[in-house]
């Protein structure tokens, strides 16, 4: 485990350049506001086949000039927004979303701020989507909780 990983959510300041075999964690809230301006909402992850260059370059727009962060926490949110939007085209990950709605895009965030990320090789549809079950199992039963409405 590096430096700036922590056992927990709560991220550690990054100072100096980002390594791009293991972007820092960033918050969940950093991740999800990068996702919203892409976006509009967190649930749209189903439509991340969707989004073009020209989307991307809005959100780092934004993140540049409205974003009160510093430089590094800027760089890893977008490193890892783009690394969060590939995972999602995955099936494995589309058929969690489609299954498990809301809930599970939230569980994908959540995993995607947090876990070990190296830009040449991105996130992990299988690591991601064992993340994400976890995340929906009922701590009572240990069974994934139910499916979301058509």
């Amino acid at each position: 485990m590096t430096s700036h990983m922590a056992t927990t959510n709560t991220p550690v300041p990054v100072y100096g350049t980002i390594d791009p075999t293991d972007v820092p964690v960033v918050a969940v809230r950093e991740l999800a506001t990068a996702l919203k301006v892409l976006a509009g909402d967190v649930a749209s992850l189903a439509r991340a086949a969707e989004w073009s260059e020209d989307d991307f370059r809005r959100v780092e727009q934004f993140f540049w000039q409205r974003f009160p962060r510093d430089r590094q926490r800027k760089i890893a949110a977008l490193v890892r927004l783009r690394s969060l939007v590939a995972v999602c085209k995955a099936r494995r990950m589309q058929k969690l979303i489609s299954e498990h709605g809301a809930a599970a895009a939230q569980a994908i965030v959540e995993a995607a701020a947090s876990m070990r990320l190296n830009t040449s090789f991105g996130f992990s549809p299988v690591k991601v989507s064992c993340a994400v079950i976890d995340a929906l199992k009922d701590p009572q039963t240990g069974l994934v909780r139910g499916v979301a409405a058509a």
